[in-house]
């Protein structure tokens, strides 16, 4: 069965968890004995046990997996390793290892790596206050060793292999090359799409002077393992999705000035709706400790990573924030109150929006969007934000695609539709271009087919222009959004620093091995406006730099952008949306330098941005082909 979902960008990244151990997990404790002797009891109180490996086995990489259920009254967990009982090769997460009544109680499980040649069973028991025992799940652990690595090997690989043969944009270069099916699954697609040289330049391309490995090669194509919470796919919906962990973007790093070993990070935003959010935490807020632990410079980067990804357990923040003081300038005010506990939570990729107004015009209404992912999943969130931009009668948009690496076509179309408005409804928003010459016309209103496009027609907002703040993160169904729109000359102006340069796009497809699930998505396709034109794989170059993105910070307007040191709305620290409110008003700009920061304890010199991997940058996904 074939379903068709056409994305540009990151394959649903905030609704998918790489498979693997967590980077930040507090201390395990010894595992309690199991009790014995059996306590009569006329109900059971642990129901509805949901068990996703129920049937299927854990990598032998090692992985957390979590067994959820309800409970009415309090309980603990404890774990039997079965195999080999002397062992620590997995353990009861400290934070699940007890409970209170309530339902959809979990516990998180985390297995070591299994280096022998032998599977191995760990069963997990949970013991309600006053009843026996009971066995709620049997885990069982894959095998290494090197006869289990060349079969997957041997599976996975060929499965690229066959899907690259026939599919691959460059597949004449790839082709025409020695195809090895034995080298590990992990490293045969740099090994044999690296090798092509420049050929296939479009698929990737070169690290930019700012990135620690500056110069290297990388390719987009990639394969993933990935797990979804609360579902068994990443099939196209419009339905909510769900994600996981604490809910903050990427951190920015700086050295404290009142001692140079302590360190801080800074999300570059906290998602809607997150537990980082209830905390209080937001976008800019500088963290210098956790659970009471100061972060240094041995530490930090530890909390820059886990604290992005998904960690479980709750966390004590002490942080710091640039608040107005009555000086009319900023004071640097330290908090320590802030406890989020990581959590399901709906993902939501618009990280801000508001409207705002000039106080010497009434008539200027201005939309202020940051949206992070064209998710399908969260198609029913952007249009009602787009629905209350109408209701408000806005005049202008300003859309912040900072940190947007791309995501739905389908939905990128829409939201460009609902731009450039009912008179270009019928015109060209894009055409997809296969390695065979095949050519799909897709249009503003209604796409290219029911299949490949559900969302329908757009609602327009009456625009007759469009301000963009981008960053070397803006890619694929972000960048379509500029592309398209001046492919049919609609005034689009740029505000930030080049985009990635991501023209390229992707059939993706899953499959399976021994209870794993993979995600593979190799490049296929080139996107093209109106104008023919797509030329864009060094990125789109702004009309106006806040950062030119070179390894100098004396010279950029804001030498920290795409982040900050405060929210959204403060355009003393949000230069780029404060240069797109000027333009619009008429007003004069105005200056908060990287000096003044400095002089508020900060260390401009020292910050810096948290390496995101490239893989599943700009991933342009055309259509999601289920093979199992």
């Amino acid at each position: 069965m074939k379903a068709f979902w056409k994305i540009f960008g990151a394959v649903a990244l905030a609704c998918m968890v790489s498979c693997g151990e967590d980077p930040i997990e507090p201390d395990v404790p010894d595992v309690p004995d199991t009790p014995s002797g059996p306590v009569e009891k006329e109900e059971d109180p642990i129901t509805n046990i949901e068990n996703s490996y129920d049937g299927k086995t854990v990598s032998y990489r090692g992985a957390t997996i979590t067994v959820r259920f309800d409970a009415s009254v309090s309980w603990t967990a404890s774990l039997e390793l079965k195999d080999e009982p002397e062992g620590e090769w997995a353990a009861v997460n400290a934070n699940t290892v007890a409970g209170e009544a309530k339902k959809k109680a979990s516990v998180r499980v985390a297995f070591e790596k299994n280096s022998s040649a032998q599977e191995r069973t760990a069963e997990l028991w949970i013991t309600a206050e006053g009843y026996d025992p009971v066995c709620v799940a049997t885990l069982v652990q894959a095998a290494s060793g090197a006869g289990a690595d060349a079969e997957i090997n041997k599976a996975l690989n060929t499965y690229m292999h066959e899907i690259l043969t026939e599919d691959y944009l460059f597949a004449d270069a790839y082709n025409a090359q020695e195809i090895d099916l034995t080298v590990p699954f992990t490293e045969f697609l740099n090994r044999h799409l690296l090798s092509l040289g420049d050929v296939n330049i479009a698929d990737g391309g070169y690290y930019r002077a700012t990135q620690s490995n500056s110069g290297d090669r990388f390719i987009y194509t990639n394969l993933t393992e990935v797990y979804y919470p609360g579902s068994s796919s990443a099939n196209a919906s419009t339905r909510a999705m769900q994600t996981g962990g604490l809910g903050f973007g990427p951190f920015i790093s700086t050295a404290l000035a009142e001692n140079s070993s302590q360190m801080g990070i800074a999300p570059a935003y906290v998602r809607r709706g997150s537990p980082a959010e209830a905390a209080g935490l937001r976008r800019g807020d500088i963290i210098y400790a956790v659970n009471g632990t100061p972060l240094t410079t041995s530490n930090y980067r530890n909390y820059m990573t886990g604290l992005y990804q998904n960690p479980s357990g709750s966390y004590v923040f002490t942080f710091l924030r640039f608040e107005p003081n009555a000086g009319g300038g900023y004071a640097l005010n330290s908090y320590d109150s802030a406890t989020a506990t990581a959590s399901s939570h709906v993902y939501d990729p618009v990280l801000h929006a508001s409207v705002m107004s000039d106080p010497d015009n009434a008539a200027v209404k201005i939309g202020y969007l940051v949206y992070e992912s064209f998710d399908l999943g969260s198609q029913d969130i952007l249009e009602e934000t787009i629905a209350d931009f109408a209701e408000a009668g806005i005049t202008d948009l300003i859309l912040d695609l900072r940190f947007n690496a791309g995501g739905a076509v389908a939905q990128s179309r829409w939201l460009s539709g609902c731009i450039a408005g009912d008179a270009n409804g019928s015109k060209t928003f894009t055409k997809v271009v296969y390695n065979d010459g095949r050519t799909e016309n897709w249009t503003f209103d209604y796409g290219y087919n029911n299949d490949t496009d559900p969302l329908g027609k757009p609602k327009s907002l009456g625009l007759d222009r469009l301000f963009v703040i981008c960053s070397y993160n803006t890619a694929s169904a972000a960048e379509l959004v500029i592309n398209s729109l001046r492919g049919i000359d609609f005034p689009v102006k740029l505000i930030g620093c080049r985009t990635e340069g991501k023209n390229v796009g992707m059939t993706v497809s899953e499959t399976t091995y021994n209870g794993r699930r993979f995600q593979f998505s190799p490049v296929t396709f080139w996107v093209r406006n109106a104008k023919d034109f797509g030329d864009y794989p060094d990125g789109i170059a702004p009309d106006e730099y806040v950062n030119n993105d070179n390894t100098l910070t004396t010279d950029d307007a804001d030498n920290v952008f795409p982040y900050s040191f405060s929210d959204w709305g403060n355009m003393d620290y949000n230069i780029a949306l404060q240069w797109a409110y000027c333009d619009i008003t008429g007003k004069p700009r105005w200056t908060h330098t990287p000096g003044t920061r400095s002089a508020m304890t900060l260390a401009p010199d020292s910050f810096q941005p948290m390496t995101v991997g490239t893989g599943m940058s700009g991933n342009l996904i055309y259509e999601f082909n289920n093979k199992q």
